[in-house]
């Protein structure tokens, strides 16, 4: 039996034969072609029925996890209407357990990039917050390690996640493994990274922004842009996408954390946000379209999950711009009820990072 599939993947795969009694039909001889696409197994005869076909690979571009089932029928006989049902009701049982487990990782991959997003963007702002107080500073900086424990319990938890579904689903386990794929480098750089950010940030201008390079080059080349041709370029596209939006997530995470007790400071700090929100928003509307292009030149992705909630995200964005518009008159004109707004553009910001941890986790080849 052959499963072929239009991208290279990781030699730790899973394929699993089961009877209609769910009974797993031993395989033999497990390979992988030399360009890394054709996976095949022995199987030994199969009697006449219905058998279902499980498979979970990982791709050797993205360390995405690619899996399904599906049916077939062997001999000619066709097999009683009970013995179908029962294979359904299988798939449906299993279904119900993917679903499950891909909860679990839409949780953990938010939490991460809650993380990843808002430290990134805090360590931009601190150039800006540095000229406050002693007092706000302290706290800003105290929020910045709360973000860095967020962030590395995020990436420990989405690391250690996709090590436990590899195992679940029967993949081949190596002391090495998964450090030992394409993807897994980057995850080992990102970790390495983090850890050595306890010591290091807010001290000094030039680490600050070599760390965040670093971190934000990792995650841009850990992600969809190595399953195409053009991977540098929209790997750079994608870091000032996450640029762009972690000035934004982190602008307006400090006028919500701060404006109570640091009234003053933030109404001196709203102008400075609402003019480089502006041209955050730019440059997400800008890198989004030219990474979506890529992508799918003929914008076929639409049509798939990655597409439809992709639609989902960019009808959230434009509500956010004209929310946006609207507060810097309110910025302009009226600071006493722009605080109602805020919390409003932050409950969006909160869903719109749900919604790209969910994207980052879908193919968008459909």
């Amino acid at each position: 039996m052959k499963l072929t599939f239009n991208s290279e993947v990781e030699e730790n795969f899973s394929i699993k034969v089961f009877d209609r009694n769910n009974r797993q039909i031993k395989s033999h001889s497990p390979y992988i072609s030399d360009d890394g696409k054709v996976i095949s197994i022995q199987l030994p005869t199969l009697m006449d029925g219905i058998y279902k076909i499980e498979y979970y690979i990982i791709s050797s571009n993205d360390g995405h996890p690619i899996q399904g089932n599906y049916q077939i029928q062997v001999g000619t006989n066709n097999e009683p209407l009970e013995n179908l049902k029962d294979a359904n009701s299988l798939i449906s049982q299993n279904s119900s357990n993917t679903i499950l487990i891909e909860f679990i990782i839409y949780i953990l991959k938010a939490f991460y990039y809650f993380g990843f997003i808002l430290l990134i963007g805090w360590l931009i702002w601190w150039q800006t917050i540095q000229s406050y107080s002693g007092e706000l500073k302290r706290k800003y900086i105290l929020w910045g390690i709360l973000f860095q424990m967020i962030h590395l319990v995020g990436l420990i938890s989405v690391i250690l996640i996709q090590v436990d579904i590899f195992t679940s689903n029967g993949l081949f386990f190596t002391p090495n493994f998964p450090f030992d794929t394409n993807f897994g480098y980057f995850w080992l750089i990102s970790l390495i990274t983090s850890l050595v950010g306890f010591l290091s940030l807010f001290r000094n201008r030039w680490v600050d922004i070599a760390w965040i390079t670093i971190l934000v080059f990792c995650k841009s080349l850990n992600g969809h842009a190595r399953s195409i041709d053009l991977t540098y370029i929209v790997a750079t596209l994608n870091s000032f996408h996450l640029l762009a939006a972690a000035v934004w997530a982190a602008g307006l995470t400090f006028i919500v954390i701060f404006w109570h007790k640091q009234k003053l400071y933030v109404k001196d700090f709203l102008p400075t946000f609402s003019k480089y929100a502006l041209i955050s928003f730019i440059l997400l509307g800008l890198t989004g379209m030219s990474i979506t292009f890529m992508y799918s030149p003929n914008l076929a992705l639409f049509v798939s999950d990655w597409g439809r909630l992709l639609i989902i995200k960019i009808v959230i964005v434009t509500i956010v711009i004209l929310m946006a518009l609207k507060m810097r008159n309110k910025i302009t004109y009226n600071h006493n009820t722009i605080g109602k707004w805020i919390k409003i553009d932050f409950t969006v910001m909160i869903i719109i990072i749900i919604i790209v941890s969910i994207l980052t986790y879908l193919s968008p080849i459909p």
